[in-house]
């Protein structure tokens, strides 16, 4: 039995997220072909792959800055585009290349909508650090209205969610909270942790159980002063907290909770 190949896939941009998809094209046989500048915000190549070698010649080319070739001439035989470059430079970046038009055009923002190109946002966070293939399938993209995710990744197997345009700011400003900005925390915890002669990986069970229990049951999960109802322990926390970078935010989540149990009491009144 023949086994039709699928169509090349072009990557324009050369940041964390075009590497985490290089990889993932990479571990499905996705075939490619990446696109970046060169010293510029999204650097310099052209060159295509489907194996191990072609991440050697990734490499090779980025060491050698081999990479002359213009946008038009690595796309010709190509119809879909990912545009996995700054948010604020994407329709900009469309508008500028005529080369473009005709093609399949999608980004990886969570926030930006625009009719100039496809939106599907990976939710996951993407280090310095590859994944591998199980992790890189299991992430949930959440994509525009109308978009046939299948038919521009024929090759993958993720969970896919559709939002309405207007929805897409509150939805990433949600992510943000919930991921960076939580990170932001832990590192002002550990900070504090460590001036008390804490180790810097004290947290880490804690943390990890947290998470682990928000996962498995995110209405009841909760625990601490708060969900206690605990004002004596509250208002410790907060005289400690006085002066302190994190004083107002402490108050700010107290006030959320305390309109959450306001808002829940009028619903079953």
């Amino acid at each position: 039995m023949n086994r039709q190949v699928p169509e090349k896939i072009a990557i324009v941009g050369n940041g964390k997220m075009a590497k985490h998809m290089i990889r993932y094209f990479e571990l499905v046989s996705q075939p490619y072909v990446q696109w970046f500048r060169p010293s510029n915000t999204f650097n310099a190549s052209a060159q295509s792959n489907r194996s191990r070698l072609g991440l050697f010649k990734q490499k090779l080319n980025k060491i050698l800055n081999h990479s002359n070739d213009s946008l038009a001439a690595s796309i010709t035989d190509v119809s879909t585009v990912l545009l996995l470059i700054p948010d604020d430079q994407i329709e900009e970046f469309i508008t500028k290349q005529p080369s473009l038009q005709g093609k399949n055009l999608v980004h990886f923002s969570g926030s930006l909508f625009t009719d100039k190109a496809a939106g599907c946002h990976p939710l996951m966070t993407f280090g310095e650090g590859l994944y591998d293939l199980p992790r890189y399938q299991s992430i949930p993209f959440v994509i525009d209205e109308h978009v046939e995710f299948n038919q521009l990744f024929p090759l993958f197997s993720n969970p896919v969610h559709a939002i309405k345009p207007e929805q897409k700011c509150m939805y990433h400003a949600m992510c943000v909270m919930a991921g960076n900005f939580a990170q932001l925390m832990w590192q002002a915890t550990g900070k504090e942790l460590h001036q008390m002669g804490l180790p810097a990986d004290l947290m880490s069970e804690y943390l990890q159980q947290n998470t682990a229990n928000f996962i498995k049951d995110p209405a009841s999960s909760a625990t601490g002063p708060l969900v206690r109802g605990d004002s004596n322990a509250i208002k410790k926390h907060q005289k400690a907290l006085i002066n302190h970078p994190l004083g107002n935010l402490y108050q700010a989540f107290c006030d959320v909770y305390d309109n959450e149990i306001k808002t829940l009491k009028r619903s079953q009144v």
